[in-house]
């Protein structure tokens, strides 16, 4: 009989850990309920003692993608919107989901709602694949009755994310496409083409141009040494990786994306589309400002936003409004803050903050197009230049030859 480990709640609030033996999950779940106990963690001691493999090798269950949760979500609005009981819908839409990770989750969701849990409280035990967001917006649905209306609203929101996330991807498809093959076409002349030309100019016995004396050793340095650059950049990659795990890392980070040329713009539009949609969202689902400044800044992608939102929450927790933190951080454009100051004192945030949303929205794809259109003949402009110098460098030596033998 297999062993599990658990961690669950106790009625007065405690944590208890604990191993048990039972002839499944779905048997341990109801035993534990029975001893009066929440179970929060559940995992079997081999699957236990395979975790770390597993992630290393990158073997064993697919994770829960947004597009899985759309999915699901849109199937679960059509059915409540059509007065099925809610335990009737998981069960119904628990059948159409392919994703065995998302298929184990929504079975123990269904489990749950059926034995008397609330279904924000049955989809907090899994926060991987439903955010603050999505449970804090199925909570207020739950209590104002309108579940089925959040639950759309929640699949919309995700569709408008993904639409977002593909436009970027496609923006940037054809620039990166362009630079591999131009590294690709350069690295080939490098290690391939050059050599046999250097062995040419040793046997011709003439002094070589300084353009072909820099190729040459370009050339060795590549050819000899690509092992020390190869170390080099993931020993660089490793410890960038473990610098932005910290909050100064990720700040600078933040900052420095927001600053850069070409794509600053496009980054800092993104953080402000997911604030204002996430914000306007959450209000009009009936939660109120401060929680949903609370979930909105952990959305936003950015830390320099995200940072701004935090102080702003805890300022208008002593009274302040969301406009006059937001102008007072210089990081929000004037044209967002005046916006949401028309809004406040409108009496209507929402409105504003969708409109803020749908502006910008279309202000990244005006940008997208603009890089796609700048990055292209940019990077054309680059490689041609890198391969007309090799071009030229090789020519140079053969060209001064032939003035040697004709004189």
């Amino acid at each position: 009989m297999p062993r599990f480990r658990y961690e669950a709640l106790t009625h007065s609030g405690g944590t208890i850990n604990n191993t048990l033996e039972a002839d499944s999950k779905a048997e341990l779940l109801a035993r534990l309920r029975q001893m009066g106990y929440w179970p929060t963690q559940v995992v079997e001691e081999v699957e236990e003692a395979q975790t770390d493999l597993k992630r290393w090798l990158r073997i064993g269950r697919r994770g829960v993608k947004s597009a899985d949760v759309e999915f699901f979500t849109y199937q679960l609005a059509t059915l409540v919107n059509a007065h099925v009981a809610l335990p009737r819908a998981l069960e119904v839409a628990l059948g159409q989901i392919q994703n065995p990770a998302l298929h184990r989750i929504v079975s123990q969701v269904k489990y749950d709602v059926e034995h008397g849990a609330t279904f924000n409280d049955a989809l907090s035990q899994h926060p991987k694949a439903f955010s603050d967001l999505y449970i804090n917006m199925v909570k207020a649905g739950e209590s104002g009755g309108v579940l089925g209306v959040v639950l759309e609203r929640l699949a919309e929101f995700a569709e408008r994310q993904r639409l977002l996330k593909n436009d970027v991807v496609s923006a940037l498809f054809y620039p990166a496409i362009l630079m591999t093959l131009s590294i690709t076409a350069v690295a080939i002349l490098m290690t391939m083409v050059v050599p046999k030309f250097t062995m040419m100019f040793a046997d011709l016995g003439v002094a070589l141009p300084l353009p072909t004396q820099l190729l040459i050793r370009t050339t060795d340095a590549f050819t000899n040494y690509w092992w020390v650059g190869l170390m080099s950049g993931a020993v660089g990659i490793a410890g960038l990786r473990q610098y932005l795990r910290t909050e100064t890392g990720q700040v600078r980070f933040d900052k420095l994306k927001i600053k850069l040329p070409l794509v600053g713009p496009i980054f800092s539009t993104f953080a402000i589309v997911r604030f204002t949609r996430t914000m306007a969202t959450l209000l009009e689902n009936g939660v109120r400002m401060l929680p949903a400044l609370q979930i909105a800044k952990d959305t936003i992608g950015n830390k320099v936003y995200s940072n701004v939102v935090a102080t702003a929450e805890k300022e208008v927790g002593q009274g302040s409004t969301l406009s006059r933190e937001l102008a007072r951080s210089k990081d929000f454009p004037e044209f967002v803050t005046h916006m949401v100051a028309v809004g406040e004192e409108s009496g209507e945030p929402v409105h504003m903050l969708g409109k803020l949303s749908e502006y910008y929205d279309l202000e990244i794809k005006k940008s997208l197009e603009r890089l796609t259109g700048s990055i292209g003949p940019l990077v054309i402009l680059v490689m041609g230049l890198i391969i007309g110098f090799i071009a030229v460098a090789m020519i140079l030596p053969i060209f001064e030859a032939n003035q040697l033998l004709s004189g």
